[in-house]
């Protein structure tokens, strides 16, 4: 009998979970994607800094959600492909949306030429160039100086080569806000009905364990 009863706490233990399973898979499916709102400027931070910026991510283009903290992301941007390296950091939630899917263009991809010369020359010997495509990430000012960040030649650093114009994504309208969105009707459905089989399960345990309890001689 009390196998029996060892085995019937452990289905209806399980039935609790199976509930609840919908209601977790909702959390599992949240938004994976951010992207930085049209004429904002965000930038993606080595730690959860401001003065630890790198650069500042394009308008309108995506990071990968990794994790929240508070008033962060901990985020990706770019993927391992031909020339970009993919970046990890924080970025300020504020001036970003969430969505559940990618856009089109989920990261920007452009180039510069960045420019190495000698100092060595003269008017018979000009100076040794050289030119390297680099990968262009964003934007960083500092002080009255604007820079670039780029990926050139297995390192990141700054470069003073700027891109001026890129081409912004069509945004998605409507958008995902900060606060989840209001159940459908089917979704209120769902929950209670797993609401109905966690309670009526969760009873079931309490009245087995007491009716399994001796009572004192």
């Amino acid at each position: 009998m009390k196998v029996c009863k060892t085995a019937l706490c452990l289905i209806l233990t399980i039935l609790i979970f199976i509930s609840a399973a919908p209601r977790l898979k909702s959390y599992a499916e949240s938004a994976r994607y951010a992207y930085v709102n049209a004429d904002s400027t965000v930038y993606l931070c080595s730690e959860k800094r401001e003065d630890s910026a790198l650069f500042a991510i394009p308008q309108t283009y995506c990071v990968e959600i990794l994790s929240e903290d508070g008033d962060w992301f901990y985020a990706k941007y770019a993927e391992d492909n031909e020339l970009y390296r993919a970046v990890y950091g924080y970025c300020l939630k504020e001036n970003m949306t969430k969505i559940n899917e990618p856009l089109e263009n989920l990261y920007l991809h452009t180039t510069l030429q960045v420019t190495y010369r000698t100092d060595q020359g003269s008017n018979l010997l000009p100076p040794l160039e050289i030119k390297l495509t680099a990968a262009y990430y964003g934007s960083y000012t500092l002080g009255n100086t604007s820079l670039s960040y780029v990926y050139c030649g297995e390192k990141f650093g700054y470069v003073s080569e700027r891109v001026l114009n890129y081409p912004l994504n069509e945004l998605p309208q409507p958008v995902i806000s900060e606060q989840d969105p209001t159940p459908s009707g089917e979704d209120n459905a769902m929950l209670i009905c797993a609401l109905v089989i966690t309670f009526a399960a969760a009873a079931a345990i309490v009245v087995l364990y007491f009716s399994g309890r001796r009572k004192p001689g």
